[in-house]
């Protein structure tokens, strides 16, 4: 068994996010997609087996609000609670900083993760038509903090 440590972003671990991006969404550019969430001032956690990072969050805070940009776990770790840590990291992160609620997009097929989800209280609030580049439909999930 393995000891898995949710902790913040550090550059070393550009190389590896880059890599679960390509795997887990087929980017056209995960680097330049990287480096927009670090820009615009993104909180970053990952997920850290021995030195060697198996998924992580993006999350930025606006005023009232937090937003998960990006949620990936690497294929071989799936399916072992990873994602759960990682999203309870946020909803944690979100909470202390006084945001309402926690929103995030998710595509119309991705079952497991929409189940994650509603796991943590999300809820569909809209559907958002031809939201991804090939033209598949997003669902707009909320949780609100508040009630927590």
């Amino acid at each position: 068994m393995y000891s898995i440590l949710i902790r913040p972003y550090s550059v070393r671990d550009s190389t590896d996010i880059i890599k679960i991006d390509m795997e887990s969404f087929k980017s056209q550019n995960p680097s330049y997609d990287l480096y927009i969430y670090l820009t615009y001032g993104s909180e970053i956690f990952v997920a850290d087996v021995g030195n060697f990072v198996v998924g992580y969050i993006v999350l930025q805070h606006k005023e009232e609000d937090s937003k998960i940009m990006s949620l990936a776990v690497r294929k071989e770790f799936r399916r072992r609670g990873i994602g759960s840590m990682l999203l309870k990291k946020a909803i944690e992160s979100s909470k202390e900083k006084g945001k309402k609620r926690l929103l995030l997009e998710v595509r119309v097929s991705n079952i497991p993760a929409q189940n994650l989800y509603k796991k943590y209280g999300f809820k569909t609030i809209s559907i958002l038509p031809n939201y991804y580049a090939d033209g598949e439909n997003a669902y707009l999930m909320c949780l609100d903090l508040y009630q927590l």
